[in-house]
């Protein structure tokens, strides 16, 4: 998760990607100070999100969720032109609106395979965010790929000794044996 805040035609990122959620209320409880003046950026908030996402391992569930509360946005270009970059990266576009529905989000939740919904009330806020919590169905389209796993390898340095090593079973073998059990061999 990551947070982005638009407004005077920028993109702020107020957190990078991660997952410590005690960081997340610290920068939201932080913007209650924070002068939002100006009409957003949709565009520059994308791409400033899709930098990020970019960024993740192609297995990795890429999602982006836009919660505006303008009726407009002040774009530097062609938005059409980030929405189909979006939809090329794979990236999953999700727009809650606080105050009506604008085309644009409509068209960016649709092209990218995310939803769209205007809120009615506070619970309906609430109801719309605990929505987005689960992920999406993996796509069919990812390719797996494998992970090189093991042990850590050693570099040896001629004319010195080998440091002993035991594995995990060996260690739990000798402290499961008996007492009686001579332990050389």
């Amino acid at each position: 998760m990551g947070i982005i805040i638009m407004h005077n035609k920028r993109a702020e990122k107020i957190c990078d990607l991660g997952g410590n959620f005690r960081k997340y209320t610290k920068a939201i409880n932080g913007l209650a100070k924070t002068l939002l003046v100006g009409e957003p950026s949709l565009q520059n908030g994308l791409e400033l999100a899709l930098k990020s996402l970019k960024l993740l391992p192609s297995h990795a569930s890429r999602e982006i969720l836009v919660v505006l509360g303008s009726l407009t946005t002040c774009d530097p270009s062609d938005i059409n032109k980030t929405i189909n970059h979006l939809k090329n990266e794979g990236v999953r576009c999700s727009v809650i609106g606080l105050a009506a529905e604008v085309h644009v989000c409509r068209q960016l939740a649709n092209q990218t395979g995310g939803v769209y919904n205007v809120i009615l009330d506070d619970s309906h806020l609430k109801d719309l965010l605990y929505q987005q919590v689960d992920p999406p169905p993996a796509a069919v389209c990812l390719e797996s790929s494998l992970i090189k796993m093991g042990f850590p390898h050693q570099m040896i340095v001629e004319g010195t000794e080998e440091p002993l090593t035991m594995c995990m079973c060996a260690i739990a073998s000798i402290v499961n044996c008996p007492l009686n059990v001579d332990l050389v061999g």
